[in-house]
């Protein structure tokens, strides 16, 4: 179904009123815990909706289903129950926080908040929240990379079209931009994992206590120590890489699959974005860079495709743990393709510029924030009990998604602290290659 006209302007609303709605049949929930039945189910009622099939192409800890209203539209509604030691950022008040978001961006930058899929309707109760968009039929802003050798020039031309909306009139808008506070970096992007760390002790304490690990044969230390070591000791350093400035918080999260090119309608190829932050303070537009190459080298091909992550027999044991870890299938050709050109793309585009004019150091911290977004993704795959089946239907469990991306990020971040504390320029190829398998022939 094409977006309604005037949706893009339609603020959301709680519906206070229960309507009469079909329960949600047996069927429909059966993977679903009983405190998501119960949000569900209220949510149906409250906003008259019938729930039909889920949607599980997603990295939300909610329940997406698509349904209809009452008066026979088909949309898409969103449902999430508070799950307790859920990470920041997978909580309930995160998922209210995006309604506040997209008013925000809505009022402030109306060009972005054009491109965002509209919510219809919200509601929220004891413990739940839920809202409704459009059903919008479209595929993921990588798709194309994922057909055949995939393509790597439509990719990136998709990222720009993006880009312009998102990033050069979203945080280079005038809706704010601002000096960044000291430590910004040290707090905000590398504070996140160390205080989602106590989240993976608590539930792999085997691999999250261990202060030494061995990681496909390169000795690493724990991220953990790493990280604290490095604030301790390189605050020079960090204050160098940290943002100049903050932008308009313009997403948070823009990951591929926030990203929606149309299918159907009267424009194919066109986009949409969904799921921001929920956050409405400033914000540097390095993380959502960070966060697209992130959904490239690990996050997305390890949904797709799973993990094998094994302790290595009789390999280590208290402080110290050898693993190795490998993707269950070959990554697609043109995800690594597109990880390789990313930042030589961006360098070649208008984003310096317009951006990063007086922030000299922004893609050595692209590197570290990717690094810290694999890291810091480790404790949300946690948080995220949904089904995840890959390629073959196998379905990768949580525990399992949690552990390869801790694994792989401790191999990234001891990696590239090693070279930005050396003496030459980090080797943004060579770095990437220990996640992506090497960069292709050129």
């Amino acid at each position: 179904m094409d977006t309604p006209a005037d949706a893009h302007t339609a603020e959301p609303h709680t519906t206070a009123d229960a309507h009469a709605a079909p329960q949600p049949p047996d069927a429909v929930l059966g993977t679903h815990d009983a405190a998501e039945r119960d949000a569900l189910t209220a949510a149906a009622a409250h906003l008259g909706l019938e729930i039909g099939t889920e949607i599980l192409d997603g990295g939300s800890p909610a329940r997406v289903h698509r349904a209809r209203a009452a008066d026979g539209t088909e949309v898409v509604v969103k449902v999430l129950a508070a799950r307790p030691g859920a990470v920041d950022g997978h909580d309930l008040d995160s998922f209210r926080g995006k309604l506040r978001q997209l008013q925000h961006i809505r009022h402030r930058a109306p060009r972005l908040g054009a491109r965002y899929l509209p919510v219809l309707h919200s509601a929220e109760g004891a413990g739940w929240a839920a809202y409704t968009t459009p059903h919008y039929p479209s595929q993921d802003l990588a798709a194309c990379l994922r057909q055949g050798p995939g393509d790597t020039e439509a990719f990136l031309a998709r990222h720009d079209a993006v880009a312009t909306d998102l990033f050069l009139h979203g945080y280079g808008g005038d809706g704010g931009r601002l000096a960044a506070p000291g430590r910004h970096l040290a707090d905000v992007h590398i504070g996140r994992f160390l205080r989602r760390l106590p989240v993976l002790q608590a539930s792999l304490p085997e691999v999250g206590h261990a202060e030494e690990l061995v990681v496909n044969g390169v000795p690493c230390r724990a991220p953990g120590p790493l990280l604290r070591h490095l604030l301790n000791t390189e605050g020079d350093l960090l204050d160098r890489l940290g943002p100049t400035r903050l932008g308009f918080p313009a997403h948070g999260d823009a990951n591929i699959r926030n990203v929606l090119t149309a299918t159907a309608g009267d424009a194919p190829g066109d986009f949409r974005i969904i799921d921001p932050r929920g956050s409405t303070e400033p914000w540097d537009p390095v993380y959502d860079l960070a966060k697209t190459l992130f959904s490239l080298t690990v996050w997305d091909p390890m949904l797709r495709l799973g993990i094998e992550a094994h302790r290595s027999a009789g390999g280590g044991s208290g402080r110290r743990a050898e693993y190795t870890v490998r993707f269950r299938h070959p990554v697609y050709p043109g995800y690594r393709a597109a990880a390789h050109r990313f930042l030589p793309h961006l360098q070649a585009g208008e984003l310096p510029g317009a951006l990063f004019a007086d922030d000299p150091r922004w893609r050595d911290r692209l590197l570290l924030t990717h690094d810290l977004h694999v890291l810091a993704e480790a404790p949300c795959r946690l948080s995220d009990r949904k089904p995840k089946p890959n390629v073959d239907g196998r379905d990768s469990p949580p525990e399992e998604l949690a552990l390869g991306h801790y694994l792989l990020g401790t191999l990234l971040i001891n990696d590239l602290v090693g070279q930005l504390t050396g003496r030459a320029e980090p080797d943004a190829d060579r770095h990437l290659a220990l996640v992506t398998g090497g960069p292709p022939p050129r």
